[in-house]
């Protein structure tokens, strides 16, 4: 049975995108909220008729809004605005992340500050629902909305470009008329309010928490590995178990640590031969704790975004204006994932070097570099990889926000870049997941030349999956394969490794 939910243009949760976009489900319109949004386009085809000059609407945009539009040329001029708006190059926009960006899109236009024809409204749900999806290209935008990115929306609303459909890509003329769709024609207005939008960076950075949240659940579990592996010392977290406030970073981490090495050997009374591990191991619980609030962070303010107009010009209901906003800025947003990326970054790093920790002989008591026998060079060399992978992590991390150029004659001179800002993430993630398959692969082959006996729950369940994946190194072997087959089989799929295990789950 099909899911069903009712958009109303101010409840959609991150979650709801999420679903929407992975799942079968129908969208339906509340009511409400279509009553007000003729209301707004009665206002803007009222306002068209007057002498008012209204920037997208009866003048041209950016530098043109000098530019008065005749009543009778608004039909070409909008038509034109997506086409010329049509500079986005590159890879096209993933399918699933382009119906993300259908629903936030149709969300928006239902609080009633786009003032765009009902038509528009109507032909997106339909599109949601019969997946329909555009076919976007994904590289023009500085931040200050997705104009280039968008733009191949409008021109699958006239009916032309391409879009996914049934696993292929087609045109839509074609789809359109095999389903028994017709086009519209793009009046008044309608074009800027389809283009002047932050629904695909919305979207995306839906996505990046969700990726994020599926790669720190994954590296507490790693982590917990290698604490055995290594015969850590737990009481950090047995101390932020009983004295960090509730709902806080550091209690969040200490949690899931502490339910991942359930009836572990390291809860129970043992002799510990550490008194204080290095900080890459005992300050885990204090970095981790930044992920979770700089996450918790930008969280919010992609949420609340989802129920906040970006909308310029912006139609007024109550007062029945059209008023001019800066409504599509992104600052927050972009600073807040550049604090992300920073803690991602220091995570990485100490990932690292636990990596090179786990092969010192002189700190774990076991073989150098992990080697099962005198024959064997073990995992030397691939700490190379795991530093060059870090290094890039770190470089990725240089600000972004501050690097823009004054464009439009010096009309735009301000940007965020926040679509490069979500780019390095995703890059990020991506390198971190291969630091996570060799902290695993290096964890796993030290609990086995430890002996250790009792693992965690979560832990024993993470090295059971391990090793349905590689066995214990006995010889040298192809690293490269292994890991590889560790990040894309057991790391980096869409769900994670820790959803496996019900107490890790975020």
């Amino acid at each position: 049975m099909q899911k069903e939910i009712t958009l109303t243009g101010f409840d959609l949760q991150i979650s709801d995108v999420l679903r929407l976009a992975r799942e079968e489900v129908v969208v339906n319109l509340d009511s409400h909220a279509l009553e007000k949004v003729k209301k707004a386009r009665q206002i803007v085809l009222q306002k068209a008729q007057g002498t008012e000059k209204i920037y997208g609407l009866n003048t041209g945009v950016g530098q043109n809004k000098d530019q008065r539009i005749a009543i009778d040329a608004f039909e070409e001029f909008n038509r034109n605005l997506i086409y010329s708006h049509l500079v986005a190059i590159g890879d096209a926009v993933p399918e699933v992340q382009a119906r993300a960006v259908l629903l936030i899109k149709l969300h928006s236009f239902l609080r009633g500050n786009s003032g765009v024809s009902e038509k528009i409204i109507f032909l997106l749900k339909e599109l949601i629902n019969r997946r329909i999806t555009p076919v976007m290209k994904a590289t023009s935008s500085i931040g200050e909305a997705d104009l280039g990115t968008l733009a191949f929306l409008g021109l699958v609303l006239m009916g032309e470009g391409e879009v996914y459909y049934h696993g292929k890509i087609c045109k839509t003329a074609q789809v359109f008329a095999k389903e028994n769709l017709k086009a519209v024609v793009l009046g008044v207005k309608d074009g800027l309010s389809i283009v002047s939008s932050n629904a695909y960076s919305q979207a995306l950075s839906i996505f990046a928490i969700d990726e994020m949240r599926c790669l720190l659940a994954n590296m507490e579990l790693i982590y917990s590995l290698t604490l055995e592996a290594v015969d850590g010392n737990i009481t950090p977290f047995l101390y932020f178990s009983k004295t960090a406030p509730s709902g806080s970073g550091y209690l969040l981490a200490a949690e899931k640590i502490l339910t991942n090495l359930s009836d572990s050997y390291l809860l129970k009374q043992h002799f510990r031969k550490s008194m204080q591990d290095p900080l890459s191991f005992r300050n885990f619980p204090n970095v981790v704790a930044s992920l979770y609030d700089a996450l918790a962070y930008l969280s919010k303010i992609v949420s609340t975004n989802l129920s906040v107009s970006d909308e310029n010009p912006y139609v007024d209901l109550e007062k029945e204006e059209i008023l001019s906003t800066s409504n599509y800025d992104t600052t927050s947003v972009a600073l807040a994932l550049e604090m992300v990326n920073t803690a991602l970054s220091q995570l990485a790093r100490m990932s690292v070097f636990r990596i090179i920790k786990l092969g010192d002989s002189s700190f774990t008591d076991l073989p150098r570099f992990l080697a099962a026998n005198e024959q064997m060079l073990g995992f030397q060399t691939l700490q190379k990889t795991a530093v060059r992978l870090e290094v890039q992590i770190n470089d990725l991390t240089n600000t972004t926000i501050n690097n823009f150029y004054p464009i439009s004659s010096g009309i735009e001179d301000y940007a965020t870049n926040l679509l490069l800002i979500l780019s390095k993430n995703t890059q990020i993630i991506s390198y971190f997941n291969y630091i996570l398959a060799i902290e695993g692969l290096s964890a796993a082959q030290a609990i086995d030349l430890g002996q250790v006996k009792q693992l965690g729950v979560g832990s024993q369940q993470l090295y059971s999956q391990f090793r349905t994946l590689v066995p214990f190194l006995e010889k040298d072997s192809n690293l490269s394969e292994l890991v590889e087959k560790i990040a894309s089989e057991l790391i980096a799929n869409t769900l994670g490794i820790a959803t496996s295990f019900g107490a890790a789950q975020l």
